[in-house]
C-alpha cells in the first residue's frame, strides 16, 4: 500500500468514525425525544374538595398512585418520568388542608437549599384559572432544575406544583409545569363547602339544640365478622350549666379492645364552649399489655389557634411534643362526629366533607354521604350513612340509624375490620365487670344523679 493510499485510508477512517459519534448523538436525542414527549391526562379529581388537575401522561411518565394519596396533612399526586439511570423528571401535586406558616419567599428559599441551589428567578403569574406564585430554582451540584408554584384556592385551602429535572440536555420542565398549572379546575359547590355551612351552623346553633335535648350515654360492643366480641365503647354528652349564665358542653368517652397482641384501651374528657368557640379535651390511650401511656391534650384558644401536647411519661421524655396549627372552619373533633351525623341528616345536603381532629392531634378529612339501609345488614334501621376516612389507610364505614336517629350498627372496612353492635348497659358491665368504676366515672360527668 503507498503512502497516499494509507493516508487516504486514515482520512477515511476518521470521516466514519465521525459520522459514527454523530449518529449515536442523534440516535440519543431521538430516544430521549421520544421519551419525553407527553400529553395531559384527563382531570384526576381530589374527591370531595371540587378540585381537579392534570398529569403527564404518555411518553414514559409513570403515575406513582391511582389518585390523590392523603398523608401529613396534605393530599399528594406524583408523577415520574426516568430516562436514563443519570437523567429523570418528576412532578407533584400537594394539597394542603393547613396554611402554610412560612411566606411564599420563605418556602422558596427553603426549597432552594434542600437541592443545594439558587433561586434563578420569581414571579407571580396567571395560568389558567388560577394565578401561581412561582420560583424557578437550579442546582449546578446536583444537576437539578426545579420549578415550584403555589396558588390559594377559593375556600383557602392551599395547592403547590413541583417539578423536578435532574440531567443535561434535556429541556422538559418548564413546558410540563406551565401545561400542568393550566390544567386546575375548581368547582365551588362542593362537598367541602357543603361542610363548612352544615359545620357553621352545627357550632352556632345545632349542636346545643341537640345535646339540650337529648342528654345521652351511648354503649356499643366492638366485634369482628364472626360475631366475637373483641371490646366495647361508651360515649356520652350533655350540657353542663357553669353559672346561671353560662353553659358548657361535656362528651366523654371511653373504648377498650383486645385483639390478638392488641390490648388497648383510651378514655378522654372533652369540655367546650356550646359553639365550640374554645375546648378542652384530655385523653389518655394505654397499651395495656406493656402497661405503658401516652396522654394527649388539646386545646383551642380564642384566638382559633389548637395546641396539641403529647406525653408518654418522664421515662420517656423525648416523646413529649407540642404542635401549634389553626382550627379551620372546616375542622370537627372526632368526639362530636356522631351528633354531627345527626345534624347532617337532620340538613338539605346529600353529601358533605369536613377534617375530623382526633383525639392523639392527627387530622383526617371524611366524606358523609347519604345511604339506603341494607337490611340484611340491620332490618330495623330507618336511615344510613356511608363515611370515607382519608388517613394512612382508606377505611370506609356505614352506619344504621333508628326512627329515633339513634345509631344501632356502624360496620368499618379497612386495614381493620369490625363493627359496632348498639347494646345496653347492664349487658355490658356483665361481659367486662372490670370496667365498671370507669363506667361509673363517665356517667358522673354527664347524669345529675348517677347510678350507683
Amino acid at each position: 500500500m503507498t503512502d497516499s493510499e494509507k493516508l487516504r485510508r486514515f482520512g477515511l477512517d476518521k470521516v466514519a468514525l465521525f459520522l459514527l459519534l454523530l449518529a449515536g448523538f442523534f440516535f440519543a436525542k431521538l430516544i430521549i425525544s421520544s421519551r419525553t414527549n407527553f400529553k395531559l391526562s384527563e382531570p384526576v379529581a381530589l374527591q370531595g374538595s371540587g378540585l381537579a388537575v392534570s398529569v403527564p401522561a404518555g411518553g414514559g411518565f409513570k403515575q406513582l398512585s391511582d389518585g390523590f394519596q392523603y398523608e401529613g396533612n396534605k393530599f399528594q399526586l406524583s408523577c415520574v418520568l426516568q430516562i436514563n439511570s443519570n437523567s429523570a423528571v418528576s412532578m407533584q401535586w400537594k394539597y394542603f388542608l393547613l396554611p402554610f406558616e412560612k411566606t411564599v419567599s420563605e418556602r422558596f428559599q427553603a426549597q432552594a437549599l434542600a437541592i443545594a441551589g439558587s433561586i434563578e428567578k420569581t414571579d407571580s403569574k396567571q395560568f389558567g384559572q388560577f394565578t401561581f406564585d412561582y420560583a424557578r430554582i437550579i442546582s449546578e451540584k446536583t444537576a437539578i432544575l426545579l420549578l415550584v408554584g403555589t396558588t390559594q384556592l377559593p375556600d383557602g385551602r392551599i395547592l403547590t406544583l413541583e417539578v423536578a429535572q435532574k440531567g443535561q440536555n434535556i429541556d422538559l420542565a418548564e413546558k410540563i409545569f406551565n401545561s400542568l398549572a393550566a390544567s386546575v379546575i375548581f368547582t365551588p359547590d362542593n362537598p367541602l363547602a357543603k361542610g363548612g355551612k352544615l359545620l357553621n351552623n352545627f357550632r352556632q346553633q345545632a349542636l346545643a339544640d341537640i345535646v339540650q335535648k337529648k342528654a345521652r350515654q351511648n354503649y356499643y360492643y366492638i366485634k369482628n365478622y364472626t360475631d366475637q366480641s373483641l371490646g366495647f365503647i361508651t360515649d356520652a354528652t350533655s350540657l353542663k350549666t357553669d353559672s346561671p349564665d353560662t353553659n358548657s358542653l361535656v362528651a366523654v368517652n371511653l373504648y377498650f379492645i383486645h385483639s390478638g397482641i392488641n390490648s388497648l384501651a383510651e378514655q378522654s374528657l372533652f369540655r367546650s364552649e356550646p359553639n365550640l368557640q374554645s375546648f378542652k379535651w384530655m385523653s389518655r390511650q394505654s397499651n395495656l399489655l406493656i402497661n405503658r401511656d401516652l396522654n394527649t391534650s388539646i386545646e383551642l384558644d380564642r384566638q382559633g389557634v389548637i395546641t396539641v401536647q403529647t406525653s408518654a411519661g418522664s421515662a420517656e421524655p423525648e416523646r413529649n411534643i407540642i404542635q401549634n396549627f389553626i382550627f379551620t372552619s372546616t375542622m370537627l373533633p372526632e368526639v362530636l362526629f356522631d351528633i354531627f351525623i345527626e345534624s347532617f341528616l337532620q340538613s338539605s345536603f346529600d353529601s358533605v366533607m369536613v377534617d375530623t381532629l382526633l383525639s392523639d392531634g392527627r387530622i383526617t378529612p371524611v366524606i358523609i354521604t347519604r345511604a339506603e339501609p341494607q337490611k340484611t345488614a340491620q332490618p330495623n334501621a330507618a336511615s344510613a350513612v356511608e363515611a370515607i376516612f382519608f388517613d394512612s389507610s382508606t377505611s370506609y364505614q356505614t352506619t344504621y340509624f333508628d326512627s329515633d336517629g339513634k345509631i344501632l350498627l356502624s360496620e368499618v372496612h379497612g386495614k381493620i375490620s369490625y363493627k359496632l353492635e348498639r347494646t345496653e348497659r347492664d349487658r355490658l358491665i356483665t361481659d367486662f365487670p372490670q370496667w365498671l368504676e370507669k363506667i361509673q366515672q363517665i356517667e358522673q360527668y354527664i347524669l345529675e344523679k348517677p347510678r350507683n
